[in-house]
């Protein structure tokens, strides 16, 4: 109790001071209790996992039953579609311009992984569901999803002036590596090749910042599609799941990145490495180092930018852990 009021004295009395002051006036032993308090709250949330997803369950005539799983109905989130009791042959599902395929295969878990682009547009969407035995369509109905508006913020950064307006000399490496890009987010492996829970790559001072509308150099950019996580260079970076390894490339804005397939369309990426330590075409385990945290690419110090992607979907990397896949 004692650590206690010294910590909210020292709060009242560097209230106009900077984080610097504010550090050099505490003494020691609030500045331990302060992290004890950081290491509690952070183990507490890694802890939570899957408590934090909502479900809610689809029961059909035909005795099918799924399963719909999210952190919440916003953009920039996955959905889980789970056939938990498959009695048809087939199920149909049906979102936005995409269509799935489900097989009713009682020798693996079948489900689905969906995603709410970051820019996807509050309101009503629909997820249909069609349901094929013996070559016939049994049943075919509706679910209703409301997607929730969500509120970014807003960041001004100064970068090298070569990132806001690239050199003529770089504009058709940058076109290539859009279209690689492209080419690399259009093909996943069918078969779901994680294992068991999502983790975090690196250990370090994590920044919730995805969303964040970029502003370089008092220029409006690119929407921050992944979060941060400052480490120092030369830092291990693991891979958050098992998977395959479908890109290990320098790249002009996204500097040294490793890309890593994990099946059902879902991939990770991890950015601005100072060395790649994995190869296209390698299969990882979870928790096996794919690279070193670096400064590299369209950065303004060394730190991890990881994001998540399910097809052309860009969703927060971070919702992967809540979601007891």
């Amino acid at each position: 109790m004692k650590l206690l009021k010294k910590f909210r004295q020292g709060l009242k009395d560097n209230k106009k001071d900077n984080n610097t002051e504010f550090k050099r006036r505490l003494p020691l032993s609030v500045l331990i209790f302060m992290a004890g308090l950081f290491l509690s709250g952070s183990l507490s949330f890694l802890k939570a996992g899957a408590a934090a997803a909502e479900s809610r369950t689809v029961e059909t005539s035909t005795g099918d039953v799924f399963e719909l799983r999210y952190r919440q109905l916003q953009p920039g989130e996955p959905l889980l579609v789970l056939w938990i009791r498959a009695v048809s042959d087939y199920a149909g599902i049906f979102f936005g311009e995409s269509s799935y395929w489900l097989k009713n295969d009682s020798r693996q878990r079948q489900f689905l992984v969906l995603g709410l682009d970051v820019m996807t547009v509050p309101g009503e969407r629909v997820l249909e569901l069609e349901l094929w035995s013996g070559g016939q369509l049994s049943e075919k109905l509706a679910v209703n999803l409301n997607v929730a508006a969500r509120d970014f913020p807003r960041k001004k950064l100064t970068v090298d002036q070569k990132y806001v307006t690239p050199p003529r000399e770089v504009l058709a490496r940058i076109k290539r590596e859009s279209e690689l890009l492209a080419l690399v987010y259009s093909s996943s492996s069918p078969d779901w090749l994680a294992e068991g829970p999502f983790i975090l790559p690196c250990e370090g001072n994590l920044y919730p910042n995805f969303g964040q509308q970029r502003i370089y150099n008092n220029v409006p950019r690119s929407v921050h599609t992944g979060v941060d996580i400052a480490v120092p260079a030369g830092h291990p970076i693991r891979a958050t799941n098992s998977g395959r390894v479908v890109l290990a490339s320098d790249l002009y804005y996204s500097g040294k990145t490793v890309i890593i397939d994990h099946g059902l369309g879902l991939f990770s990426s991890y950015s601005h490495l100072s060395k790649l330590l994995a190869r296209r075409g390698e299969m990882v385990k979870s928790g096996q180092v794919v690279g070193l945290a670096g400064s590299t690419g369209l950065s303004t110090g060394p730190h991890l930018h990881w994001a998540v992607r399910v097809y052309e979907a860009r969703i927060d990397p971070l919702s992967l852990l809540e979601l007891g896949f």
